[in-house]
């Protein structure tokens, strides 16, 4: 009798686990991504595909004979980084001197794109994305994967990956 009495205590614990987590609301998936301008565009850039932000060195060397968006190459931290400015490869103009680097990394490349500004990370939810790419005109359309809508404005997403890929931009040479 007992035991009939323990394996239905068991039997009546579980039905209530299980109701319990069906009540729990699941989370949300999130995506982060770095919020940037450039050449007077806002951006999300995945924060995967971005392996940190730093300040553009003063010590820049440039490389002869290389198309005039390829700035130069600098040692950051003992390694040799190209830097190229993102405004000028799409033939724009950068808004601000205050620039940053945002070092992308994709397999085995890496590089540095200099952007006007870079804010901070950003955190949205799937529902908030639309599959929605920038204006046919834009010159960054190649490398939009959609945008986020939040109650503030728009958010392109830039895909640094789709940049890293583009023949255009892995021929630096004139």
């Amino acid at each position: 009798m007992a035991l009939k009495g323990f394996i239905e205590l068991l039997r009546l614990e579980r039905l209530a686990e299980s109701r319990k987590s069906e009540i729990q609301p699941k989370p949300a998936e999130q995506w982060q991504g770095i919020a940037f301008e450039v050449a007077g565009e806002k951006f999300v850039a995945p924060i995967g595909e971005v392996a940190e932000v730093i300040s553009v060195p003063e010590a820049l060397t440039p490389v002869p004979l290389s198309k005039p968006w390829l700035l130069g190459i600098a040692n950051i931290r003992g390694q040799l980084l190209p830097i190229a400015d993102l405004a000028k490869f799409v033939n724009l103009n950068n808004k601000t001197q205050q620039s940053k680097l945002m070092v992308i990394k994709h397999h085995n490349l890496q590089v540095g794109l200099m952007v006007d500004e870079v804010w901070h990370i950003k955190n949205f939810f799937a529902h908030q994305y639309v599959a929605k790419s920038l204006v046919t005109n834009s010159p960054f359309l190649p490398y939009n994967h959609g945008r986020f809508e939040d109650s503030e404005q728009s958010w392109p997403i830039f895909m640094p990956s789709l940049l890293i890929q583009d023949p255009r931009f892995l021929q630096v040479a004139q």
